[in-house]
């Protein structure tokens, strides 16, 4: 395993939304190889799901140092690995839980995008080329992020989209047809339990349970961790024992109202990117949430007709990076390496 160091981060959000705080957590190897790489060095920006925290994604940034390690290359060294909290998801949502108590709805997706924004436009990041990683709900905040920049001057060298939920209006209205999944979705949020004596109840609890146990055991640790914490809060202010979830169960179910104007303003917006830069896609094998039939027709759309790659990770579904950290690292390691491979053409 290698050794990183982390270095934890916050940052004023963009006052026209409420100026919440964002908090971030940068990873470093600790010895990091001295290699010839043509002048570029990756700072990665990794954005979560819906109700899962910044350090979801370590085991899988865990693994793409390691990999660097193993498979010392010229074309790019990663320098860091930044991982960022939404703003009402883990310690952001600890350090905002007063003023989340006064906003009825949640955090919208052109909300989270302008949050971004104010990540790479804050100075921090040090690498020579940025790339930016998304999973699930964070892959049309992540396209979003890109607007007001032209072409050739965009943030990202590159983009990676996990499980990405992008439709065209044509397939949302397909999808209705089918049962729209994020209603689904919004009422198990609002029934979940939230509330355990302790993490070690919490942990012994989730791991008989789905999603969690079909977790990496390091995930279910890391949730265990980061993304419950301890009572009293703002919402139960009277429950003086035990721990809570740090997304709230309103916050978690508002967050699936938004999706559809959205997300069809992501994909053809995707259409721009995919022409400027290298844009890959990883789909878990099992399509547990996103159907078959929406992936095919998502990248038979003209929107995706220049994506630059596409790969499936057998046996994982769409929380692939909560299931298998280790292979979805491998995953992103070739990703990377191929679009290094193109830039040199």
């Amino acid at each position: 395993m290698v050794a990183l160091e982390a270095t934890d981060f916050t940052l004023p959000g963009p006052p026209q939304d409420g100026g919440l705080t964002l908090a971030l957590t940068r990873f470093r190897a600790s010895d990091p190889p001295e290699v010839e790489t043509h002048g570029e060095r990756l700072s990665i920006l990794f954005i979560h799901g819906i109700s899962y925290h910044k350090e979801t994604w370590l085991p899988t940034v865990e693994r793409l140092f390691e990999l660097q390690s193993q498979a010392i290359n010229s074309n790019f060294v990663i320098a860091e690995a930044w991982v960022l909290d939404g703003a009402n998801h883990g310690r952001a949502a600890i350090l905002n839980e007063t003023k989340l108590l006064s906003k009825p709805e949640s955090i919208a997706p052109y909300e989270m995008a302008r949050t971004i924004v104010t990540v790479f436009e804050s100075g921090l990041i040090e690498g020579t080329s940025l790339v930016g990683i998304a999973h699930s709900a964070s892959t049309p905040v992540l396209t979003l992020s890109t607007l007001g920049y032209e072409g050739n001057k965009l943030p990202y060298s590159r983009m990676i989209l996990v499980e990405p939920p992008m439709l065209t209006r044509e397939l949302l209205a397909k999808v209705a047809k089918k049962g729209k999944v994020w209603e689904i979705m919004t009422e198990i949020a609002k029934a979940r339990k939230d509330i355990w004596p302790s993490r070690e109840a919490a942990r012994e609890w989730m791991a008989k349970r789905p999603p969690w146990s079909a977790w990496d055991p390091r995930c279910l640790e890391l949730f265990v961790k980061h993304g419950l914490r301890d009572l009293p809060t703002a919402v139960y202010p009277d429950r003086k024992d035990g721990v809570t979830l740090c997304c709230t169960r309103d916050q978690e179910a508002l967050s699936y109202s938004y999706g559809g104007d959205e997300g069809i303003a992501a994909i053809d917006r995707l259409e721009e990117l995919c022409k400027a830069i290298p844009v890959h896609v990883i789909y878990g094998g099992n399509a547990d949430i996103i159907p078959e039939f929406v992936r095919t027709a998502f990248l038979r759309t003209k929107q995706c007709q220049n994506i630059a790659s596409v790969t499936t990770i057998p046996g994982a579904g769409h929380l692939v990076v909560e299931e298998d950290p280790t292979s979805l690292g491998l995953a992103i390691w070739g990703a990377l390496h191929d679009s290094a491979s193109k830039s040199r053409l």
